[in-house]
């Protein structure tokens, strides 16, 4: 068994807007996210199921079902395979958990999903 210290984890920066702290097990991550209002998620799936727990913000999801927006103390469950999006309607820390390990963000492969293509400069 290990003990979890979220002020002893590293905060990793994927955006200047989105950073998150990550725990691993063996079959499953646990991170603690935080966003900045107007972060993005682009639309993307993945073989983990996930649940994310907002415990202070707002989050807006885009599901196919529908938009769930999630405010402290609510939770959302999302299947293995589901593609799904978000915005961060307002600065927002959340808890997400993930089964089984996301090796997505043990390599950094999810990076590009959180970047604004129209924040970026580009030199003519």
């Amino acid at each position: 068994m290990d003990l979890c210290d979220w002020d002893q984890i590293e905060a990793e920066e994927i955006t200047e807007l989105y950073q998150r702290k990550v725990a691993r097990g063996e079959s499953l991550t646990v991170a603690r996210i935080e966003v900045k209002e107007g972060a993005i998620t682009h639309p993307h799936s993945h073989e983990n199921e996930e649940m994310v727990l907002v415990l202070k913000g707002s989050w807006r999801f885009q599901l196919p079902s529908g938009e769930v927006t999630l405010k402290a103390d609510q939770m959302l469950c999302i299947p293995r395979g589901v593609e799904h999006s978000s915005l961060a309607l307002e600065d927002t820390v959340a808890i997400d958990i993930c089964t089984a390990t996301r090796a997505d963000w043990a390599s950094g492969a999810d990076q590009s999903l959180h970047s604004d293509p129209d924040q970026s400069l580009w030199a003519v």
